[in-house]
């Protein structure tokens, strides 16, 4: 009996011993097709043997990480999400399990997939169990910002600022944000701070450059676009600025250049290419060099038929032919211009005394005299529009607070154009006088 039971015994070891044995070699099989397939390249058979490891060990966390990366690098995402949610309902709460990658992937392949609401929902539960992370807090913030509610994605970009206030990236996000949000005074703090970490980051630099031009800081500016130019990203942008502040301190040659440099910059979309050629017909006339503006003026308008007051340019252009003087005032160049302008203020009134000529940036100039008018003693402040397109009520109004500051008696604006109604209406009862083409060729035709 001893010696039955003994053999039983040896039979049973021997078989369970010849499964086990069978099954490590099948999976060393299997794993040495793994790494033939790994070496060849061929994703799909490696799929196939993933796929049946885990049909023999669903529970094998490792292979299905794999297999789920592999679903993620071919954009796969359907089966990568079925993949992670089956570790999420059989496998949550081992040890094993690293639950915040598993939500992470799974976000992420939802945003691929584009389940905004799903990927929203798994990052709110992730800000919720992990409150000391930042990464939750920046995804909700990039996905508030995509679908256009900046003010929450500000609440959670400033979140993510508080536990990190170091990561650059980070603070960096938060400002651009506000600056697109248009709260230039917190976007500037928030850029400055951002500087105060890495002092020389581009795109820092740029957008600060950008906020300083809205605060009419043009020298400020500059300096920031200098060293944002020199990432390719923010090159051709940073230069058109730098070609702009150039031409408003009349350094017509060297913003020559700088537009002429960018002019085709592949960095550009069509509307950035479009100011660019207009800026640059902008210098080419102010430099006297007529014929180059026309060049452009005209590109312009075979690519848009109305882009600002191209169309107006060339219109007065050719209405202008017919008048040497009205040319003179539309195309020379500004030192030309402002000769003209003096000689117009000299005929305008008697005994006028030039006490100051000011060249303004947008190409304008401005005469403070004292003359003798309608037979009176007085001040008068001239300003002179160079421009195809009427003046409006703004820019009147402008005028006439600086008329107040200098205590000048009295406002002359003259144009080669003319004045808008509002404009018009708004001179009425002031000791303003607005005078178009008309009056001013009657003007130049005085002796």
């Amino acid at each position: 009996m001893l010696i039955i039971l003994i053999i039983i015994t040896f039979l049973f070891f021997l078989f369970f011993g010849s499964l086990y044995t069978l099954r490590i070699l099948n999976k060393l099989k299997l794993k040495s097709r793994l790494r033939k397939n790994g070496q060849n390249g061929n994703r799909q058979d490696t799929i196939d043997t993933f796929l049946k490891l885990l049909r023999r060990n669903p529970f094998d966390l490792t292979t299905r990480m794999a297999l789920i990366r592999i679903y993620i690098e071919q954009n796969n995402f359907k089966e990568a999400i079925m993949h992670l949610n089956n570790i999420l309902t059989y496998e949550k709460g081992k040890t094993e399990i690293d639950e915040f990658e598993i939500h992470k992937l799974l976000a992420e392949c939802n945003l691929k997939m584009d389940n905004t609401d799903e990927a929203a929902k798994i990052f709110a539960y992730l800000k919720k169990k992990y409150p000391d992370l930042t990464y939750p807090c920046v995804e909700l913030g990039k996905l508030e910002k995509k679908c256009g509610n900046l003010e929450k994605a500000g609440q959670y970009y400033s979140r993510a600022v508080s536990l990190e206030p170091e990561n650059i990236e980070i603070v960096k996000e938060l400002g651009i944000l506000l600056f697109e949000s248009q709260k230039y005074p917190e976007a500037l703090s928030t850029l400055q701070e951002a500087l105060g970490i890495d002092p020389d980051d581009a795109e820092v630099h740029y957008y600060i450059g950008e906020i300083k031009m809205i605060y009419k800081q043009p020298k400020d500016a500059f300096n920031h676009f200098l060293k944002s130019k020199n990432n390719d990203q923010f090159k051709g942008k940073s230069l058109f600025h730098i070609g702009k502040i150039l031409r408003q301190f009349n350094k017509l040659e060297q913003a020559q250049k700088v537009f002429a440099s960018i002019v085709e910059h592949p960095d550009l979309d069509r509307d950035d290419k479009l100011e660019v050629m207009y800026e640059l017909g902008e210098v080419f006339l102010a430099r006297g060099e007529l014929q180059r503006a026309l060049a452009l003026w005209e590109k312009i308008l075979s690519v848009t038929s109305s882009y600002r007051d191209v169309k107006d340019k060339l219109q007065q252009y050719e209405q202008t032919k017919s008048s040497a003087v009205l040319r003179a005032y539309m195309m020379s160049p500004r030192a030309e211009f402002i000769e003209l302008c003096k000689k117009i203020a000299h005929k305008f009134a008697q005994n006028v005394v030039l006490i100051r000529t000011s060249p303004q940036r947008d190409s304008s100039v401005e005469i403070f005299s004292q003359a003798v008018y309608h037979d009176v003693p007085t001040t008068i402040m001239f300003k002179f529009f160079r421009g195809a397109s009427n003046i409006g009520q703004l820019a009147v109004r402008e005028f006439y607070e600086k008329l107040k500051e200098t205590k000048a008696k009295y406002g002359v604006c003259i144009t080669t154009s003319d004045f808008s109604e509002e404009a018009r209406m708004f001179s009425e009862g002031r000791v303003l006088e607005l005078l178009g083409e008309k009056e001013l060729l009657r003007i130049l035709s005085r002796r």
